[in-house]
Formats: structure tokens, sequence, C-alpha cells
């Protein structure tokens, strides 16, 4: 397609969507100011491949929090409704939601609503709109109000509802997409990303600071004293670099796209001989280009591995290993430390280590195997199919 026909196109589309968001909040404002409703919230649909979504257009909110919220399919009610692509009822949020799983209704707790519906809009059998209306106090919703709610929709937008009777959620339907550990996971990501910022503002900022100090300091000192202080800014400055060198290689190390998985691996080795004098035994074969997610989670799981056997177990010596066996890459990092008990682990760092492995690999469909014993060192096995 040429460049201009498909920038064209573009706009078109960008166009289109704008079109729709008007219209959504249109719908919005029309329901509420009809129905009575304490909330509505319209998501509108670009394009059937889109993998999360949003509350694009509300009327009724008390906070902006909708503005944040992305949900992929089978999370919120947003996620449900497009999973079944069906009509939903909460009858009484507060019961038929369990206390464990609001995490997934942010919406609902963020609104605090009671009861609440959902319903998609198609056109043409392509999914266009999710509509969702909430009281605050409890309301009940029966099938013909929500079959009143959809019509008026239809007619204001012009397009169809689902004919279908509602589904009522239960304590038993409402059962966490995620795991509890799962979602641990999840606020562990967030955590590292809380000290990603505080490492930019507190250490790289700060070196920053300096450099510019140095240099402002420079512009007021005799001729012979300036190259002393360009000199010292130089050294902050490359303090600075190093120090976002070391923050771009711990989120994803260069090496790793250069380089491949077995030469990042390789010299990671060499870093932790440097740095924890400690003796690193390597048998690391090629195993080839592998998809990014699966190599990403390879390193990931190596990483973690190694960090806990040096900071935790207590072990002078490592055995690292990495082959390509029967259209399978098996890595393998084992320490002869302390073990622990894996029944009942000792909390240490985070206390999300081995559940964060288990989730890397489960993500990529590996098989991993953690062996420990107390007195008898950890085994951390990887079997990665390639089929």
């Amino acid at each position: 397609m040429p460049r201009k026909e498909g920038l064209k196109k573009k706009r078109m589309a960008d166009n289109d969507f704008d079109e729709r968001l008007k219209l959504g909040q249109s719908l919005a404002d029309k329901i509420r100011e009809r129905f009575g409703c304490d909330f509505v919230g319209v998501s509108v649909f670009s394009s059937p491949e889109e993998s999360s979504h949003s509350w694009h257009c509300v009327s009724g909110n008390e906070s902006t929090r909708y503005q944040r919220l992305s949900l992929p399919e089978g999370v919120g009610i947003l996620g449900l409704v497009l999973q079944t692509k069906s009509p939903l009822i909460i009858d009484n949020a507060p019961k038929d939601i369990p206390a464990q799983n609001w995490y997934q209704y942010p919406i609902i707790a963020g609104e605090e609503l009671i009861s609440v519906a959902a319903f998609p809009l198609f056109e043409s059998e392509v999914l266009r709109a999710i509509v969702m209306c909430g009281y605050r106090n409890f309301t009940e919703i029966s099938d013909e109000d929500l079959a009143r709610v959809q019509e008026a929709a239809a007619d204001y937008t012009g397009y169809e509802y689902a004919n279908q009777s509602a589904r009522h959620l239960n304590p038993q339907s409402a059962s966490p997409l995620y795991a509890q550990d799962s979602h641990r996971f999840i606020k562990a990501q967030e955590d590292e990303r809380m000290r990603i910022a505080r490492e930019l503002h507190d250490g790289l900022a700060q070196e920053l600071l300096l450099v510019q100090i140095e240099l402002r300091k420079a512009r007021y000192m005799p001729q012979e004293e300036i190259g002393k202080a360009i000199d010292r800014a130089n050294e902050q400055l490359r303090l600075a670099l190093s120090h976002i060198s070391a923050i771009a290689s711990g989120l994803r190390p260069a090496s790793l796209d250069e380089l491949g998985l077995k030469a990042t691996i390789e010299a990671e080795c060499k870093k932790l001989e440097r740095f924890f004098n400690i003796r690193v035994e390597q048998s690391i074969q090629e195993v080839g280009q592998l998809n990014p997610d699966r190599e990403l989670a390879l390193y990931r799981i190596f990483q973690e591995a190694t960090s806990n056997a040096c900071k935790y177990a207590g072990s002078d010596k490592l055995k690292v290993s990495l082959a390509l066996k029967d259209k399978s890459i098996c890595m393998k990092i084992e320490d002869f430390g302390r073990g622990f008990d894996l029944e009942h682990p000792e909390i240490k760092g985070g206390g999300l280590g081995l559940l964060g492995m288990k989730e890397r690999a489960n993500a990529v469909g590996a098989k991993i195997n953690i062996d420990s014993k107390k007195g008898s060192g950890t085994t951390v096995a990887v079997v990665l199919n390639l089929d």
C-alpha cells in the first residue's frame, strides 16, 4: 500500500474512532438521565483485535480512576462482558463478589457501586461498545429493566444488542481469573517500577544536578580554575552515564538483543564471580535464536536463581549450565549452600523470588523444578520445549 494511502486510511480510522467516542459520551449521558443511574460507563471498540480495553466515556463518576484502567478479557465487568459477548447483572456487589476478588473489579470498587448491569452493542455482528449502568444503593435490576435500557441504547446509536437473558454474577462465577499468587506477582512488578523510579530520582537526578552545579560554578571562576571544574563535571557525568547503563541493563541487557542468551549468561557469570567472590562453573552452549519473550524469561529466571544463591545460600560455588537437548532448552543453576525447606521457605528479600521464577516459566510454557533441602543446597532446573 502506498504510504500516502496508508496515512489517509489511518486518519479516516482515527476520525471514525473520535466520532464513536462522541457518540459513546452522549449515550452515557442520555442513559443516566433517562433511567436515573448513578453511574454509566461506555467502552468504545475501534478494532476487534484490541487486547485490553478501557471505560472511555463516563457519566456520574466521582473520580477519574477510570482513565487509568486498562482491562484484559475476563477481568472486571468490562472484561467479563467482552469474554461472553452477553449481558451481565451484578445484583449486590458486596455479596456477589468475594472480598479477596474485589481487585478484579476496580471501577465497581472505585465508584462504590452496589447494583450493576452491563451489555454489548454490535454493528453487523462486530462488537462496537460495552455499556455499564450502576447504582450506589441496592437497586433490583430485572431482565425487563435491562431490556429497556438495551433497546434505548440501540435506538440512540443505531447498533444492535444481544437479544438474550442476562447472566447474574454470583460468588462462584466471580472466582478470580488470577490466583492470589499471581496478584502478588503483579504487585511485585509495580514495586519494581517504584524502585526504578526512586533510583532515577534519588540517584541519577542527583548526579546530574551535581554536573549542573559544577558547570554553573565554572562561569564565575577564574580562568585558571575552569579546567578543573570541567574535569569534575565530566567525572560526575561519567558516573551518571554508568548509572544509566546499569539501570538499562537491569531492565533488559543490551547483550541479550545483540549477542544472545549464551553470551549474556557468560557475561553475568563473570560479574557474579567478581562481585560476590564466588566460583562459577559454566557449561554454556549456543541454543540458537529464540522468541524475545522466551529469551527474556530464561534470563530472568537465571538472574533470580543466581541472585538468591549468592545473597542467601552461603555457597562458595555455583554450577550453571545451558544446553539444547532433544528440541528443548535445558537450563540449570545449582548451588551448594544452606538450602531451605520448600514447604515453608523463609521469606527473604521481596519474598517473591520462587513465585516469580514459576510465573515466568509458566508464561512461556516452560517447566521449572526447584529442589532444595536444608543443608543440601538448591537446584533450579528449567526445560523449554521448542516445538
